[in-house]
């Protein structure tokens, strides 16, 4: 009976000891933010050219990149794709999954004199390097002015 006391004893102080220490715990919230380094950095920048207009077409004109002019857009001369680096997965830079999935173009129109881009793209290059540019322009119903144009468009990643 004497061992029986002695281990109920050494059982009340272990317990009275743990909840002791229980109650001495405390909960912390633990934060933190990972970003991506992107690095978007612009190598050449996007010329849409010469658009020689007959002005005698008010009924419109519109092309695609590559295609035959028609209508009221005689020639387009001095095209060049806008070229940039991004640090992106590479999967995103061989035949995969399409940069489109992480990087955007806004605006995804722009008009300028009176001629719509639209359809914008962006598309691999090589190693880092990607194309960005609008498939296709066209107007309708007014000429476009003639003139020199200037604007901006802006490439943007959304982590995967």
């Amino acid at each position: 009976m004497k061992n029986y006391i002695l281990m109920l004893g050494i059982a009340a102080v272990s317990i009275v000891s743990y909840c002791a220490y229980a109650s001495n715990s405390a909960t912390m919230t633990v934060t933190a933010t990972i970003a991506h380094d992107v690095s978007l950095t612009v190598t050449r920048q996007y010329k849409l050219g010469t658009i020689t207009i007959d002005p005698s077409q008010t009924s419109g004109s519109g092309i695609t990149t590559g295609n035959d002019v028609n209508g009221g857009i005689i020639s387009v001369s001095g095209y060049e794709v806008g070229l940039f680096t991004a640090n992106i997965p590479s999967e995103y830079s061989v035949p995969g999954p399409e940069p489109e999935e992480v990087l955007s173009i806004s605006p995804s129109t722009m008009t300028m004199g009176g001629i719509t881009f639209k359809d914008p793209f962006i598309m691999w290059y090589s190693g880092t390097t990607f194309a960005v540019g609008y498939d296709s322009m066209s107007y309708t119903g007014l000429v476009p002015t003639a003139g020199d144009y200037e604007d901006s468009i802006s490439i943007s990643y959304t982590a995967p």
